[in-house]
């Protein structure tokens, strides 16, 4: 594992520069009370904020999928309480943080070790470090399932930064198990409720064709 070291960008220039290179044609406001979001427990840092109103939940080159913020006490499969968990339990007792398991009872009675914040459709888990009080100062771990159960590679860099180095392939190296971000320069977000959008008009979001899947039910 890679020792953590703060980002020293801050994150509203990091966000700044991710607006130029990713557009937000295709994202939605999630219109997120902060306030309540955070007195529940959860803080967050800023470039998410921004992220989350310019952008929204949703998948960039149909590879990452950005996780909002947590509702109410939602730990349904691929939630942000439920990836956070499940990051939590990777997490080796070693690590900096609070080691091992995090309830789930616990929700958001307390702050975890990590906090996921991306899942890749590869199954990598994308989070922060969640070690210093101010968000802004919290660093990516990633999870990359193809590099065994105890892998973490810790990167130092906010949000917008993470994303920046992958886009421009200026990491030390591809931290993803699946290589579709990396050295993209202008990567493609669809936000959650875009692609709803484009479903039920029966078109497929990302080719932008009729889908194919269109008006099946798979309730049978």
């Amino acid at each position: 594992m890679n020792g953590a070291v703060r980002p020293t960008e801050p994150a509203q220039d990091a966000f700044a520069r991710l607006l130029v290179r990713m557009s937000p044609e295709l994202g939605d406001d999630e219109e997120v009370d902060w306030r309540a979001v955070e007195a529940k427990g959860f803080r967050f840092p800023g470039d998410y904020k921004h992220f989350m109103a310019h952008y929204g939940a949703g998948m960039i080159e149909d590879t990452l999928a950005v996780l909002g913020p947590p509702v109410a006490d939602d730990v349904e499969y691929g939630s942000m309480l439920s990836e956070t968990r499940n990051a939590c339990a990777l997490w080796p007792p070693e690590a900096p943080g609070t080691a091992g398991d995090w309830p789930v009872e616990r929700q958001l009675a307390e702050r975890p070790p990590l906090i996921a914040w991306a899942v890749t459709t590869a199954g990598d888990l994308v989070c922060w470090l969640s070690k210093e009080d101010d968000p802004d100062q919290w660093p990516v771990a990633v999870w990359g399932r193809q590099e065994g159960p105890d892998h973490w590679t810790i990167v130092p860099l906010g949000m917008s930064g993470f994303l920046l180095g992958l886009f421009h392939a200026e990491l030390d190296k591809d931290p993803l198990s699946d290589s579709g971000l990396w050295d993209k320069p202008s990567p493609r977000f669809i936000s959650e409720k875009a692609e709803g959008r484009m479903r039920a008009e029966g078109i497929d979001p990302w080719t932008g064709e009729p889908d194919p899947l269109a008006g099946i039910s798979f309730d049978d």
